[in-house]
């Protein structure tokens, strides 16, 4: 990555990213039926089948004695990252990683279990509280550099807007545009900084809409009171999973970077388990399976592995 700003994916942790939204901010008022039915669709929370998923043998022969022996693995996750893991209407921990970590579970013959942790208190704790980290981890080289991360989905900053375009926005050209984002996150910084090179070259700048959530942030471009999301590429996907063709996707994902799981350096057993099973569930189709219900296929990646080049 070209940039060492600190983030999740490229989400700053400055602001909870919970998609399911209670009260609305004033802003919405006036909104469209259609982004109120945005709105009640992001509560929605996909049921995905894993009674397919059985243990490999040899997979589970990987995994460390203790670990075994005790049949579970325990993940750290801050649950504030719709879809990647958040908590769901009951209090417990959803989202496609929560899915992905008990698919791995699955394979291995192993129980999960994730426990709500601080983000930037996660890897630390890997090794020690924690079996494994699977909260939306960036790989890059600073965390390389203190821990084992096995690749397992691919992830950047997307865009979205109203169905067919009706203001003809072009991501490459937002000079004056409403651009909608969520308060705290680096696509706020991002989009400052470009206003800022919009009104150097003579142009207006951004007309830079942050919400407190990126639902909101969604509802709002759904609805026609913004002109373009511009979110994290799972979230983008997810929103316009949820929106029933309220919202499409526009322009390319810009600085994708690979997601890892994180493990301990002094358990490469337990990293090259993992990396088995997530293999395994790529090759089957179950991790297709999986992101498919949760509006994020887009995130595959054809090849698990541990400590990849950034």
């Amino acid at each position: 990555m070209t940039s060492t700003r600190p983030r999740r994916r490229s989400l700053l942790r400055a602001a909870p990213l919970a998609l399911a939204v209670g009260a609305l901010t004033p802003a919405l008022a006036s909104c469209t039926r259609a982004s109120e039915r945005l709105d009640a669709e992001a509560n929605a929370v996909p049921e995905v089948d894993l009674s397919e998923i059985t243990e490999i043998p040899e997979l589970a022969e990987l995994v460390p004695a203790d670990i075994r022996e005790r049949g579970e693995l325990i993940n750290g996750a801050a649950l504030n990252y719709a879809p990647g893991e958040f908590v769901g209407s009951t209090g417990e921990a959803v989202g496609y990683d929560i899915d992905i970590l008990a698919a791995i579970g699955g394979v291995l013959g192993l129980a999960t279990r994730t426990e709500a942790a601080v983000f930037a208190q996660i890897i630390p704790a890997v090794g020690s509280s924690y079996d494994v980290g699977i909260s939306s981890f960036t790989i890059n080289e600073e965390r390389l550099a203190t821990v084992t991360m096995v690749s397992y989905f691919q992830a950047g900053i997307s865009y979205a807007v109203k169905a067919g375009n009706p203001f003809d926005i072009h991501p490459d050209d937002l000079c004056g545009k409403r651009v909608a984002v969520q308060v705290g996150t680096y696509q706020e910084e991002l989009s400052n900084e470009r206003s800022q090179q919009c009104r150097e070259a003579g142009k207006r700048g951004y007309d830079l809409l942050a919400y407190a959530s990126n639902s909101d942030a969604a509802t709002n471009v759904a609805g026609g009171k913004g002109d373009i999301l511009m979110a994290d590429s799972p979230v983008t996907a997810y929103a316009i999973a949820r929106s029933r063709g309220n919202l499409e996707a526009i322009g390319e994902i810009e600085e994708s970077a690979l997601n890892g799981i994180v493990v301990s350096p002094d358990q490469p057993e337990l990293a090259e388990a993992i990396r088995a099973a997530v293999q395994h569930l790529i090759d089957s189709g179950h991790m297709q399976r999986i992101l498919a219900a949760w509006g994020n296929e887009s995130g595959m990646i054809p090849t698990a592995e541990v400590n990849p080049q950034p």
